[in-house]
């Protein structure tokens, strides 16, 4: 079992059981403990789980990963400016867009001239307040519960709210893209909302940078099949340009 699938399942496990010990996990896997502690400590930096002495824990809530809102700490940030920048040419005059939460998806608002007459959707709290700093674009935060990791709301409110609005363009962020042709998100609320952007949007691009394909998080929110396009950067392999091109998606590559 490679890496990623095993720590997926750890992370399954810890959703159930809340607790994951490191001699149960090596025996279970057939890997050393050594290799089982790598993953806990991987998990521990990426989501919210505890580490302990013999193994892991988490509270009484759902897996979540730990995104950064530091932009000095954000990975892969110059390709995710270049990839922002790109989204933002896409936008035009008149437009209803909506933009998430996602570590590039929320600085596109760099890139938009100030000019650009539009109606911006987020459910992002810091996007919202980019957004009302343009005196030409009209801008609409979507209620529900905030998650405060995140300062995004979700939840069945936000849901039913964006499910009555019309959409022109969405850009939306993924952790993960699969070799199965699905989009991943590590928080499950985050993941349902994001669903429902399908059913509004009349074009849906996934902001994306070469280093979120051929992975995998614990919750799939679509198909590549149902997108127009992926912006990434020039990092993306062949492998993932094939697995655009057998989903007949349109891939653009920020430079």
């Amino acid at each position: 079992m490679k890496k990623n699938e095993r720590c997926l399942a750890i992370l399954d496990m810890l959703q159930k059981k809340r607790r994951v010990d490191v001699t149960d996990l090596a025996g279970q896997f057939g890997i050393s403990e050594m290799t089982v502690r790598r993953d806990l400590n991987f998990l521990a930096q990426q989501y919210n789980i505890t580490r302990t002495h013999g193994g892991a824990i988490m509270a009484e809530q759902p897996v979540v990963r730990i995104i950064s809102f530091d932009e000095s700490r954000i990975a892969h940030k110059e390709a995710k400016e270049k990839i922002a920048a790109r989204a933002a040419q896409l936008v035009r005059n008149g437009q209803r867009i909506f933009i998430d939460a996602g570590s590039t998806t929320r600085i596109m608002l760099n890139y938009l001239p100030e000019d650009t007459r539009a109606v911006v959707v987020t459910n992002h709290l810091k996007t919202a307040e980019h957004a009302l700093q343009f005196a030409s674009l009209s801008v609409i935060m979507l209620g529900g519960e905030m998650i405060q990791r995140t300062n995004c709301s979700s939840g069945t409110v936000a849901e039913e709210q964006i499910e009555k609005y019309q959409l022109d363009i969405a850009f939306l962020g993924a952790a993960a893209i699969g070799t199965d042709g699905c989009l991943y998100d590590g928080y499950s609320p985050e993941a349902r909302f994001k669903r429902s952007i399908f059913s509004v949007a009349k074009k849906i691009y996934i902001l994306a940078d070469s280093s979120k394909f051929n992975t995998y998080d614990l919750n799939s929110f679509a198909s590549l099949s149902q997108v127009t396009g992926v912006i990434t950067d020039s990092g993306i392999d062949a492998e993932g340009i094939n697995l655009l091109k057998k989903y007949h998606v349109e891939l653009i590559v920020a430079q």
